[in-house]
């Protein structure tokens, strides 16, 4: 790509671009502007999860795991984040990792300690919720 710009002088000028460098000589002498619009593309960046698993879940783990549960929520599975890496959780133990574990085995482990870190039942729901949304979106 060449860009030329007006101006009063005859200079050399040099264009690089990513690809390759032209160099074009050119001697302007109007006023008028041509200004060439640089075309930029922007590749996806892959989001990069966690090898434990865990982290904030967004839209892709809320569309995963709605077909299994309906009345799951973005909000109730932040919840569940919340409460699983920095609140109750952690209070007596560290976050283990949600990929290691069967979901199976998961219902017993927030069965189980729900009771011990005196979790409502909807608090459990969202620990629970959160973490097989989190195991169903491990591969995408």
């Amino acid at each position: 790509m060449i860009v030329i710009a007006a101006c009063t002088s005859s200079k050399k000028s040099t264009t690089s671009t990513a690809a390759s460098t032209t160099t074009t000589t050119a001697t302007v002498t109007t006023t008028a502007t041509t200004a060439a619009t640089p075309t930029t593309e922007i590749s996806p960046t892959p989001i990069i999860k966690p090898a434990d698993g865990i982290y904030s879940p967004g839209d892709e783990e809320l569309t995963a795991i709605q077909p299994q549960f309906k009345d799951a929520t973005l909000d109730k599975l932040k919840e569940g984040y919340f409460i699983y890496a920095k609140g109750a959780c952690i209070k007596c133990h560290g976050t283990a990792n949600i990929y290691g574990i069967d979901p199976f085995r998961w219902g017993f482990i927030c069965d189980n300690m729900a009771m011990k870190a005196n979790l409502t039942q909807l608090q459990k729901e969202a620990v629970y919720q959160y973490v097989l949304s989190i195991k169903a979106t491990k591969s995408k």
